[in-house]
């Protein structure tokens, strides 16, 4: 199965239609534990109804043919082995935050019969410090592809949903804070670029704010131990207080990620 042409398919999808992402780390006793990104697409897999339908399905007297049904695991390790030549052109500090990915698990799932669409990717750490500065699922599909997806509708789409961001994490077993702030630093463009691509980009980013709007980020958190406060007051507790979820609007976490910052303080 030809992993990329299944990765730059989801991230198409995706990146133009309402989703869920859903970032998840527990942590365990000893400062490790697993850290994962969820996207679900199945709100619109529901919404395009009989879109995904094979063309026979419309001609009449001719055979259905079966939905699809995708249900795949690999590596990030096999994908950026096969993309060594393209990742070597990257900027070093790209290269680095791609070489963190490798770790990463992907699973992806996609069943037109049950109106389910949605991929984790997921790896385990020692410690947060592991996960200084990860890239964002929608970066990594963009960066193993730079020439293909940058000349075409998806890289596009891809960059107005660019946020640019980087994160910080933090835990010392009596509190626990997450930084994100903006990322500085791009390569500038010539003007005719500059023209051309940030007025086609502008014009994807305004189509896509009702989007923004109907999706949905969401931080599931768990720790050893209870939680006694969050900075930040819409967070939610389980009965035990060892796991916090926080939801934000998509639109936050794409165009103003400092909004992600709290901190927490154990009991």
């Amino acid at each position: 199965m030809n992993y990329i042409k299944l990765l730059f398919a989801f991230a198409a999808v995706l990146s133009l239609t309402s989703c869920t992402i859903t970032e998840r780390m527990m942590i365990n006793e000893n400062g490790g534990g697993k850290f994962s990104y969820e996207i679900d697409g199945s709100k619109m897999m529901s919404m395009m109804g009989g879109a995904f339908k094979g063309d026979s399905d419309k001609k009449e007297g001719a055979e259905a043919k079966p939905k699809k049904v995708i249900d795949s695991t690999f590596s990030f390790k096999e994908i950026f082995a096969s993309k060594k030549d393209s990742i070597a052109k990257l900027p070093l500090e790209e290269q680095q935050r791609l070489k963190k990915m490798e770790n990463f698990t992907m699973h992806m799932v996609m069943n037109e019969a049950k109106g389910e669409m949605r991929y984790s990717m997921d790896t385990d750490f020692k410690s947060v410090q592991d996960l200084q500065d990860l890239m964002s699922p929608m970066e990594s599909m963009k960066s193993m592809s730079p020439k293909g997806m940058n000349s075409k509708k998806l890289g596009k789409a891809s960059s107005a949903l660019d946020n640019n961001s980087s994160t910080k994490y933090f835990y010392d077993g009596k509190s626990f804070k997450k930084i994100v702030s903006k990322s500085t630093g791009k390569k500038a463009s010539s003007k005719k670029e500059v023209a051309i691509e940030d007025v086609e980009a502008q014009q994807m980013k305004e189509s896509m704010e009702m989007i923004y709007g109907q999706s949905d980020f969401k931080i599931v958190y768990q720790f050893p131990k209870a939680v006694k406060s969050v900075s930040i007051p819409n967070a939610l507790f389980s009965d035990d207080r060892k796991t916090v979820t926080i939801e934000y609007p998509l639109k936050d976490y794409m165009e103003s990620p400092d909004k992600l910052n709290f901190e927490i303080e154990f009991q």
